[in-house]
């Protein structure tokens, strides 16, 4: 499984909010850029939860087309609808007094707002077709990319549920503000993919990871570790140089070269002032 990388002061902060909330029962909201490891975070406080012995559901509300979100959390009873052959316990339901993890809150339709709104005021839920109050016990954790107050602005997102969710708010850092901790996460993807490629580890050169450094990385984690990834698969075994990863990052064999040229011109400018100042 995939863990939490990272020593800067930026994350240093992620992990004292996850120590401080993870042994309560509180509502946390899990704000960040995609790619930024938004599930990780919900995992870690499930992990050190009082329920971590209990159900963790993840609820990908953008990933599940709307007619379906609602009957796959809240689920349905016999005839309630066409096709409706059987009832079904939802997500929700089936994470009684475990933690229900609702990723991308953000793009949850406004109808079903309202009945997630009650699930944490009435700690109930209510099966599609069904008449029948059902008590469940579970905490929610919630994540978003998006503006909320934007969407609250808008009437997108309804403002009672807002404030409900945020009653702790833990906000993850884009990976370009917290470039001391690229080292480590590449060290971390050569070797978890050097083992499932069932390969050699090659390591990284110097030049490759001012390389690292210097991008941009709009995609965050994810887009360094696809990139790694690739850079592996196409390296043939050996260390990981500058145009490995210009290339696996999506950048033409030009603009790479390029690219290069300039990160290495900087980075050795940099490494000859460090070496002057220590001496």
């Amino acid at each position: 499984r995939e863990a939490i990388i990272g020593r800067s002061r930026p994350m240093q902060d992620v992990y004292k909010a996850i120590g401080r909330v993870s042994s309560t029962d509180a509502t946390v909201m899990i704000r960040g850029e995609s790619g930024t490891g938004k599930e990780l975070v919900a995992r870690a406080l499930y992990t050190h939860s009082l329920r971590a012995d209990k159900p963790f559901q993840v609820i990908n509300c953008v990933a599940i087309p709307e007619n379906l979100l609602e009957s796959e959390l809240f689920g349905f009873e016999k005839g309630a609808f066409t096709g409706a052959a059987h009832r079904r316990v939802g997500k929700i339901e089936q994470a009684h007094g475990g933690t229900v993890f609702l990723d991308e809150i953000g793009d949850m339709p406004f109808g079903i707002q309202s009945k997630i709104l009650r699930l944490l005021q009435e700690k109930s839920i209510e099966r599609l077709g069904g008449r029948e109050t059902i008590p469940v016990d579970v905490r929610i954790i919630a994540a978003t990319n998006r503006d909320l107050e934007a969407a609250l602005q808008q009437g997108r997102f309804r403002e009672d549920l807002y404030y409900r969710l945020k009653v702790v708010a833990i906000v993850l850092p884009p990976l370009r503000e917290r470039v001391d901790d690229i080292p480590l996460l590449a060290d971390y993807f050569l070797a978890r993919y050097a083992a499932e490629l069932d390969m050699d580890n090659p390591g990284i050169t110097k030049e490759a990871l001012a390389v690292l450094r210097s991008h941009p990385w709009p995609g965050n984690v994810r887009e360094l570790a696809n990139a790694i990834q690739k850079a592996l698969i196409f390296n043939r075994g050996a260390p990981l140089q500058p145009q490995d990863i210009l290339q696996a990052a999506g950048r033409s064999s030009g603009a790479a070269r390029h690219e290069t040229d300039q990160v290495l011109r900087q980075w050795v400018r940099e490494t000859i002032a460090t070496s002057a100042e220590a001496n």
